[in-house]
Order: C-alpha cells, then sequence, then structure tokens
C-alpha cells in the first residue's frame, strides 16, 4: 500500500543517513596504526607493553621463549658459519656444484632468535 510504502521510505531514508555519518568523523583514535589493539586485548597498560603484542607467543613463558631464542641462535649460526666458512658453498658453485640448502635454511633461523629474544625480554617484564 502508499503507507507501508512511504513508511519503507522514511525508515531506510532515516536508517542511511545515520549509517553515513557514523564513519565520516574524524578521531585520532580511527587513525590506521595509532591504536592497533582489539577490543579486550590492550597493547599497552600502565606504560608498560602487555603480552598482546607478541600476538601468537602470548601464550608462551619467558623460559620457553629463551629456549626457543637460544636454540634458533645456535641453529642460525651454525648454518651461516658452515655456509661461510667451514663448508664454503661459494666455492662449490664456481666448480659447477649446488649450494647446500640445510645451511641457507638454518642461517633464516639467526634472525627469528632475535625477535624470540625481544619476546622473551617482553614476557620476563610481565613475570610470566
Amino acid at each position: 500500500s502508499v503507507a507501508d510504502a512511504r513508511l519503507f521510505e522514511t525508515v531506510y531514508l532515516q536508517y542511511t543517513s545515520e549509517y553515513l555519518k557514523g564513519p565520516l568523523y574524524w578521531h585520532e583514535d580511527k587513525l590506521q596504526g595509532a591504536l592497533p589493539d582489539y577490543p579486550g586485548e590492550p597493547m599497552i597498560k600502565n606504560g608498560k607493553q602487555t603480552s598482546n603484542v607478541l600476538g601468537n607467543l602470548k601464550s608462551f613463558s619467558s623460559n620457553e621463549l629463551a629456549f626457543l631464542a637460544m636454540l634458533f641462535f645456535g641453529i642460525g649460526l651454525y648454518g651461516n658459519l658452515q655456509f661461510l666458512f667451514y663448508d664454503p658453498q661459494w666455492a662449490k658453485v664456481d666448480a659447477g656444484g649446488y649450494f647446500n640448502a640445510s645451511y641457507i635454511v638454518e642461517s633464516l633461523l639467526l634472525p627469528i632468535s632475535f625477535f624470540m629474544h625481544i619476546a622473551c625480554y617482553i614476557q620476563r617484564q610481565n613475570g610470566k
């Protein structure tokens, strides 16, 4: 009926106008990167980083992260030393051979060990 159509038009117009108001106002909290927190999971509390900063590693204890940091450091250092000094791979390639891919994969763990170390420090500061 005409009354129903008019009611629908009125409600639809009110809804769309309110919907358009929502995201159009400026606020510093809406800036990308300013507050990357999920609701209920603050990144910083009382000026200190919380465990939420670590993402998936927030459930690990500082002892576990320290173990992983040392393990990854050892494997990464071994891979780098083998690749460059003890079993030089560039000489093998120059002689027509191939790289030992395991040294390359092992060496990729060296930078990861640094981030495990940082995660361990954050967990230690939070008493976990």
